[in-house]
């Protein structure tokens, strides 16, 4: 892809992939490298994206790169950062209850947690969260369900 092209994809998706990857690593600096390597990649190949599936291309991109780094051995020995601001002293800018729920979400199997982040954060039909995870729509319809019924039982824990 052509470099303009590539910076107009940047503006408009980095911060929706972004928070996608986040959800999908629970690591604010795995999230960022994520999402810099689509777009790298997104440099180095000539491709030509349809603007209608532009989106759902990237957010792919996006998942498999995920799914990579967590079957890699250096997720398996890494130390989240983000989880060393209680050690440190740090303090992370979250209401109570948007941190209870970012902890139930994180703690959640990824089989749920996708769906229910690209339903309702993103706003994604089942129809396109299937095309997007490669998974029926009757399963990404029962996971959002099952995981909507885990994530309420977490909660009231």
């Amino acid at each position: 892809m052509k470099n303009d092209a590539v910076l107009r994809l940047f503006s408009i998706y980095a911060d929706d992939l972004y928070r996608f990857a986040l959800s999908y690593t629970g690591s604010k600096c795995e999230a960022e490298d994520i999402v810099q390597d689509v777009f790298v990649k997104l440099i180095s190949k000539p491709l030509i994206i349809r603007p209608e599936q532009e989106k759902a291309y990237l957010l792919r991109m996006t998942a498999n790169l995920c799914k990579d780094y967590l079957k890699s051995p250096k997720y398996k020995e890494n130390v989240d950062i983000d989880a060393l601001g209680d050690v440190i002293g740090v303090s992370v800018d979250y209401s109570k209850d948007d941190d209870s729920l970012f902890k139930a979400l994180s703690q959640m199997d990824e089989i749920y947690r996708m769906p229910i982040y690209l339903h309702y954060y993103e706003g994604y039909s089942h129809k396109e969260i299937s095309g997007i995870l490669k998974v029926s729509e009757a399963a990404i319809a029962k996971r959002i369900s099952r995981g909507k019924e885990e994530l309420r039982k977490r909660l009231e824990e």
